[in-house]
């Protein structure tokens, strides 16, 4: 459902009780059920992936106002055409939480809502619900609507609190299996690319991807603190994704100035996967077209310069050297690509290929001890002396 456009749902079978839509990312996030709004009956709320309207309603619409939604699954829940009926409460909370989370159950006007804990099935004899509380332990919770002589039928949602494993960047580097529910430590990361909500974050000589991030991070700013992420190896790509837990409450994310450098690496280097995710630069190499495709090319060694074109498409084929810098995104039949994002004429005289030796007296690092692939503004390391540019 579009930005900006309206979804109506009609049933003629008896009124809608309440619909469920499962989606593509979590909560406010890009695609996410959050970007529903201003149901025309009815009440609307969203956990995670999965937005929840309730009501008593034939038919109704709703906004995509905050941006596009992408559901995988709609579930309509139609109620009995007996005036007497009572319609199921709904229970939403945080399904999977490290902590606490809050639970929430509403039901129609004028019925009263009673709700356990244990498994045991809810009656007019349990706990009366008045207002949200909060868990701390796995459990289910099972609701039931009373109204007058009435009940509804009994619903039931599972909690579940889940143990964190810690890791980091260079321990997720190792990692060849997806894995859920990781607290990811930040120590000065680097967010060395952006491509609309993907972001790739470098620490030390590893990095990683950070797909469809419902946090906002500018290039170049420096990451510190711990984030609840899923990990998952994209045909060997190193990449983490939110899930319900995801949030910035305990990052801290500072703007920098200090451009992004590339890591300065062969071609043979990317080949045998070294820097995945990581913003790299060839230096030396020629540009090449192969039909609708392009390469950077030195010796016998080529790698397919994949997506955004228009950075290499002009110098392809005059036969003149380049610097080439791209980030590597992504492996296609287990061979490396790089998606290009500058390519500037090869300089001899200049400094390149300072990083081919980790030894060299010339080797550039900033004050977080990151290989720059020439002098920042502020200061900069050469040689073990500090230099001030201005």
């Amino acid at each position: 459902i579009y930005k900006g456009q309206l979804l109506t749902i009609t049933s003629t079978e008896g009124n809608i009780q309440k619909i469920e839509f499962t989606c593509t990312a979590n909560d406010n996030a890009q695609y996410g059920p959050g970007n529903f709004t201003n149901p025309t009956a009815g009440t609307y709320t969203f956990s995670g992936k999965v937005g929840t309207w309730t009501g008593d309603a034939s038919s109704f619409t709703i906004t995509a106002s905050g941006a596009q939604v992408r559901a995988t699954k709609i579930v309509v829940t139609i109620g009995s055409t007996d005036p007497n009926a009572v319609a199921a409460p709904v229970i939403t909370g945080q399904t999977e939480f490290d902590t606490t989370t809050e639970v929430t159950i509403n039901a129609g006007e004028g019925a009263s809502v009673y709700y356990t804990l244990d498994g045991t099935e809810p009656s007019a004899a349990s706990t009366a619900y008045t207002a949200p509380f909060t868990i701390d332990k796995s459990c289910t919770v099972s609701a039931i609507a009373i109204k007058g002589e009435n009940k509804s039928e009994v619903v039931k949602k599972e909690f579940k609190k889940v143990e964190l494993e810690e890791v980091t960047i260079a321990s997720l580097n190792t990692l060849t299996a997806d894995k859920t529910n990781l607290l990811l430590r930040l120590n000065n990361a680097k967010v060395v690319y952006v491509d609309g909500s993907t972001l790739h974050l470098r620490e030390g000589d590893k990095a990683l991807m950070f797909y469809n991030s419902p946090i906002k991070m500018a290039k170049n700013a420096v990451v510190s603190g711990t984030v609840k992420v899923d990990y998952d190896n994209y045909y060997g790509i190193h990449e983490v994704k939110g899930n319900a837990m995801t949030n910035a409450d305990n990052l801290t994310i500072t703007e920098s100035t200090e451009e992004a450098q590339p890591v300065v690496a062969t071609i043979a280097d990317v080949l045998a996967l070294k820097h995945i995710a990581d913003l790299v630069e060839f230096q030396n190499v020629q540009i090449v077209a192969e039909g609708t495709k392009y390469y950077a090319v030195s010796g016998t060694d080529k790698i397919q310069l994949y997506g955004n074109d228009k950075v290499v498409k002009d110098f392809a084929g005059d036969g003149k050297a380049y610097n080439v810098a791209g980030v590597f995104n992504n492996i296609y039949s287990k061979k490396a690509q790089i998606e290009p994002t500058a390519a500037t004429p090869y300089d001899p005289a200049g400094i390149n290929g300072i990083e081919a030796n980790v030894n060299n007296n010339n080797a550039i690092f900033n004050i977080a001890g990151q290989r720059l692939h020439k002098l920042q503004k502020g200061l900069n390391i050469v040689g073990g002396k500090k230099i001030i540019v201005k």
